[in-house]
Parts: structure tokens; sequence; C-alpha cells
């Protein structure tokens, strides 16, 4: 994603991109991305509202042959 966007809360995805979606098995949240495009280079970021709030963030980084998306 090119800009701070927010793709989902709890088990509900918020965004329209058909390719996301977000699993979970009670210890373990994950974040997938089907088709990836080079927009999708970028940092991610996991966030949980506790007090503290705790948060972990990833760096994405597509390479490769990109072909175009029909």
């Amino acid at each position: 994603m090119n800009t701070q966007t927010l793709l989902a809360i709890h088990k509900h995805v918020i965004t329209r991109d058909k390719r996301i979606r977000v699993t979970n098995n009670n210890q373990q949240w994950k974040l997938h991305i089907s088709k990836v495009q080079e927009k999708d280079r970028g940092f991610y970021m996991c966030q949980i509202n506790t007090d503290p709030m705790i948060s972990q963030t990833g760096y994405l980084d597509v390479t490769g042959l990109f072909l175009p998306v029909r």
C-alpha cells in the first residue's frame, strides 16, 4: 500500500482490495496478500490496543518479474 491504510480490525477486513485477508489461530494473526504487486512494497504494522499499546512492524519487499494483473 502506498499510504497509511487501515486494512483490518479484528477479523473484519475493511479494505476493498479483494487480495487482502486476515487469519488467526488464537495465538497468531497473519496478513495474507494474494497476487502481490510492486505497489504492495512497504511497512505493515500489527497493533494491539492494550494499555500500553503493543505493535509490531514488518517491511515487505517485492522483487522479481512483474507481470500485468488481468
